[in-house]
């Protein structure tokens, strides 16, 4: 299975650097911007389904790049959702540094044994997220699968794929509307490509200007 992860256009959160987990903030205008930019870049793609967080930021990403795949089935997949950042949904990142110094420490360096506080943890995002992944593999095995979703889950799958501690994910970046590529056979699975976003030109958000 040839799978491609796209992480959803620039959110007005993403914006402000406001922790969003699984509030459904809406794509700002440059987001919009960059999914119809990664909707012409994946245009002549061979495509067989289309699965998408139910969050709107994802979503809208993801019905922007099935407009031009009409015949292709287009799914909603709750395991595709962000983790869910509990206390810190809606906070701006400044406040959960300062509130949170020792969470926010932990969650960055150990996110493996760390959680946000009324939040999910880590083993249930992983578990969702990586049988999810199975799922696709049993049913798409000679074919290609695209999942419109969020940093985390996209982290998640990459650190799989490399077979990599997950406590090193928070050092992988993922920048919006990007395009990252696993192919998975009956050998080892190969990352192909990760985070790329040549197509957004000057749509790019770089990491310096995102808080989060």
């Amino acid at each position: 299975m040839r799978l491609i992860l796209v992480r959803h256009g620039e959110s007005e959160w993403n914006r402000i650097g406001r922790y969003q987990g699984q509030i459904d903030a809406p794509l700002s205008e440059l987001g919009r911007k960059q999914a119809e930019a990664l909707a012409e870049r994946l245009r002549r793609e061979p495509i067989h389904a289309i699965y998408t967080s139910p969050l709107s930021r994802a979503a809208v990403t993801a019905r922007t790049i099935a407009r031009y795949h009409t015949d292709v089935p287009f799914y909603e997949e709750p395991a595709l959702l962000e983790i869910n950042h509990g206390e810190w949904q809606g906070m701006l990142a400044s406040e959960v540094k300062e509130r949170y110094a020792v969470e926010l420490r932990e969650w960055k360096f150990y996110p493996t044994r760390s959680q946000m506080p009324g939040g999910e943890s880590f083993s249930n995002i992983l578990k969702r997220v990586l049988d999810f992944r199975e799922q696709l593999c049993r049913e798409y095995a000679d074919e290609t699968v695209l999942c419109s979703t969020h940093d985390v889950v996209i982290k998640i799958l990459i650190a799989d794929a490399l077979g990599i501690n997950m406590d090193r994910i928070n050092r992988i970046w993922v920048t919006n509307a990007s395009i990252s590529v696993i192919e998975y056979g009956e050998d080892l699975p190969y990352l192909v490509s990760l985070s790329e976003a040549c197509h957004l030109g000057r749509l790019e958000s770089v990491r310096e200007q995102q808080a989060l």
